[in-house]
């Protein structure tokens, strides 16, 4: 069992003897911070239930403690933070005849998501080494999301019969020009300057320095707030300011120059592919586009899609355009909905149930893939899984997702990664508030943004690979630089 925070001091909590199991999860106080730490390292860390019912309520006494400033999610296992979530155990219980088990999960699983997403401290997670599935669910809905050299992150569900989840079918739509749906329906690996260009890390930190940022953050004192009884919005300015205070911390560990052989693993021609593929109303009118347009990217794109299930392609795409409209609580529930559906269909007809086992529990390797039933997908077999039914409401309790601190949105709030598109478009129309008339210089553009991070690592590097694809300077001589979609 895990101790009470409250015996606590600098050691990380365990009840482990020799004739025990290690503790899955192990909490540790250290000065101003809390510290989880992910420790079931056998299963290279993949969360389970019990693994979510310990963080849960960890999380909830941690926002409520006056002693607390910041929490750090970790892990000491030398593969990586989390492999995602056991959904072993949800396939073997819908071949025992339990699909609630799988239902009960992904409940809690998500409301730790949600929890995480709208917590009202910072919220630090460390990707070093393997970060994907349920692990990227713990980590980019953060406001702190470090990326290592040794960070391997990915949403692999495609290959399960699933869908990407964790609530990334509301965070993918906000990648700029469609890569969230590339990385989701290819299931691509992103090493951790890939994954901190496209924008699912904030920072870029080598490995042997994160001990020391722990040690930094630990020590970090919020804003004092003299009158408590102040109106809201000065306790919201005093958080907004220690939000700041942590990002300029991680930022002293951050590296400050790109490599200088560093190149995109994605050309602009690429993108562009990307962009206007994902764009199309539905996953076959994106098949149609790739089979049109014709490049040896497209035909690769092609290849890698087709070995999908088209239960997996179907639902993740419909959940992303959802995800591009929906708060944030609107999507964990349709989320959920879907999963638990999914987990009903009966197992001799269940593509993550076919996957599951496949991959993960006969272990069966590339390039060996499972006949999907492909033929059972449908119009009505999307909305049935997409819908929620009384099947639905029976498996799950109520509330789906807990209020927790009331907080919902469609955007999120903190904003500590490089500039995404948006940022950059609102920077050259005048929309960011400056009330500037005239149209900027490529360079312009570019000193605005570096000045504007205090010149975070790839900050040219981003803005310059935003303006090849939506800048437009041929229209003033090449020397002013308008925004194109």
């Amino acid at each position: 069992m895990v101790s009470s925070s409250s015996s606590l001091s600098n050691n990380a909590t365990s009840a482990t003897t020799s004739n025990q199991e290690p503790d899955v999860v192990l909490f540790q106080n250290k000065n101003s911070a809390r510290i989880i730490n992910l420790n079931r390292h056998k299963k290279l860390n993949s969360l389970n239930t019990k693994m979510v019912n310990l963080i849960t309520p960890r999380l909830l006494e941690y926002s409520k403690s006056s002693s607390n400033n910041v929490v750090i999610l970790t892990s000491d296992s030398p593969k990586g933070l989390c492999a995602g979530g056991d959904v072993a155990e949800c396939a073997v219980q819908i071949l025992e005849g339990n699909p609630g088990y799988g239902s009960d999960f992904f409940q809690q699983e998500y409301n730790l998501n949600y929890l995480i997403s709208t917590y009202n401290k910072p919220y630090v997670a460390l990707m070093d080494g393997i970060t994907m599935g349920g692990g990227v669910g713990l980590s980019v809905h953060a406001p702190f999301r470090i990326a290592t050299e040794k960070t391997k992150l990915a949403m692999p569900e495609m290959d399960i019969g699933f869908f990407p989840d964790v609530g990334t079918t509301f965070f993918l739509p906000k990648l700029d020009d469609k890569l969230g749906y590339y990385y989701a329906l290819t299931g691509e690996i992103l090493n951790g300057l890939d994954a901190y260009l496209a924008g699912f890390a904030t920072h870029y930190i080598h490995s042997e320095k994160l001990p020391h940022l722990i040690n930094r953050l630990s020590n970090l004192q919020p804003p004092v707030i003299n009158d408590i009884k102040t109106v809201t919005n000065d306790v919201l300015t005093h958080q907004s300011e220690y939000f700041a205070q942590v990002n300029q911390a991680i930022e002293e560990f951050s590296e400050n120059k790109l490599p200088e052989d560093y190149k995109s693993p994605l050309s602009i021609a690429d993108r562009l592919v990307i962009k206007e593929a994902f764009s199309q109303p539905s996953i076959n009118d994106s098949i149609k586009f790739l089979e049109n347009e014709g490049s040896e990217f497209s035909k690769h794109l092609l290849k890698r899609l087709s070995i999908k299930p088209l239960s997996s392609l179907t639902i993740a795409y419909e959940l992303l355009k959802l995800g591009e409209k929906n708060t944030i609580k609107e999507q964990f529930k349709q989320e959920l909905v879907a999963a638990t559906n999914i987990m009903n269909i009966p197992a001799g007809k269940n593509d993550f149930v076919l996957g599951v086992s496949h991959k993960l529990i006969n272990k069966i390797k590339s390039p060996s893939f499972p006949q999907w039933h492909d033929a059972n997908v449908n119009d009505e077999f999307v909305k049935s899984i997409l819908n929620s039914s009384m099947k639905t409401a029976i498996d799950l309790a109520n509330p789906l997702i807990n209020p927790f601190f009331g907080v919902d949105f469609k955007n999120y709030p903190h904003h500590m990664g490089l500039p995404s598109n948006q940022q950059v478009a609102d920077y050259i129309t005048g929309n960011d508030g400056s009330g500037r008339s005239y149209l900027p210089t490529p360079t312009e553009v570019a000193k605005f943004f570096s000045k504007h991070t205090n010149n975070k690592l790839g900050i040219e590097f981003k803005v310059n690979q935003i303006l090849e694809l939506h800048g437009e300077a041929s229209k003033y001589d090449n020397k002013y630089v308008s925004w194109k979609d």
